[in-house]
């Protein structure tokens, strides 16, 4: 009996061709993933060490490895706490502003109407102004003389304040002006999350007797926790990074009472040259990010 010869299984190729063909995913992300460590490693580490250091930009050459005293500066400064519990104060009432008030705007939007693409594309159109733009129009509105603020309040004959120059009043209007592109950019996030929610397992919950709040809190929610999860993570992120806005609205005033560590460490470093000791609170941001990282994985990121 003749026997049937198989055929020769296909080579796996040892081309160059063929290993891009197999790994093309990988391979594509490495130029990209080398770009993004240039630009964030690289000047953290370098900020890390000059976090050590005498640094500044007046007597350039002359700086010196100094140990930890920058960092006990920090800690005896005590403007410090002030600054840390504005930067606290920020992060957390604009995050949560923004996602409540954007997810309710999403509920809102997720609803089927005539000229419903209409207006979601509106919550578009904050998200694409300049912070400039909006930092300049709010700082306007917020003027105490010619405001519209404290001209329709006038008009009503309620007190009209000093938002700007009110040290109590000073982070709120900051916070406030934030929602005009927090709120959007966040609604639009949780919209997407919520138009992927399963129609069948809604029904479904109807079906055995919840109602509207019960459905939404057992089925909506956490169907939507991943989005809600990067939702708010991004977001936090972001308000650490905020500069714009307090520089133009409160210039960090009056005094120190809008001044967060993004702009002490821009006043530091840049205005009075000192840029050790700016990174020092480089450093400490940093922590802040990482310890409030953590902190929104534990509550909405890790699986139940």
């Amino acid at each position: 009996m003749q026997s049937i010869k198989q055929a020769p299984a296909p080579r796996r190729g040892l081309s160059l061709f063929g290993f891009l063909d197999r790994h093309f995913l990988v391979t594509a992300a490495w130029p990209s993933l080398i770009i993004m460590l240039g630009i964030t490693l690289i000047p953290f580490i370098v900020t890390i060490g000059l976090a050590f250091t005498n640094y500044d930009l007046v007597q350039f050459g002359k700086w010196h490895f100094i140990g930890l005293d920058n960092f006990s500066q920090l800690m005896a400064d005590p403007q410090m706490p002030v600054i840390v519990f504005n930067t606290a104060y920020l992060v957390i009432g604009t995050t949560v502003a923004d996602t409540v008030v954007g997810l309710g705007l999403a509920i809102l939007m997720e609803a089927s109407f005539r000229g419903v693409g209409f207006f979601r594309t509106l919550y578009l159109l904050p998200i694409m102004t300049a912070p400039i733009i909006v930092a300049l129009t709010w700082r306007a509105m917020f003027n105490d003389n010619a405001g519209w603020i404290n001209y329709f309040l006038s008009l009503a004959h309620l007190p009209q304040p000093t938002w700007l120059g009110d040290p109590i009043l000073a982070m709120p209007t900051v916070i406030i002006s934030d929602m005009w592109t927090g709120v959007c950019f966040q609604a639009v996030l949780l919209l997407a999350g919520l138009l992927a929610v399963s129609h069948e397992l809604k029904e479904a919950a109807v079906t055995d007797g919840a109602n509207r709040w019960q459905v939404f809190r057992h089925v909506t929610l956490p169907s939507i926790r991943p989005i809600l999860f990067v939702a708010v993570l991004l977001k936090a992120i972001d308000e650490f990074r905020k500069f714009e806005g307090i520089q133009i609205l409160t210039t960090g005033g009056p005094g120190i009472a809008s001044t967060t560590l993004n702009l002490q460490i821009y006043d530091t470093g840049l205005f009075y040259d000192q840029v050790g000791y700016a990174a020092s609170y480089g450093v400490l941001m940093v922590g802040m990010i990482a310890v409030t990282a953590v902190a929104i994985w534990f509550f909405l990121g890790r699986s139940r």
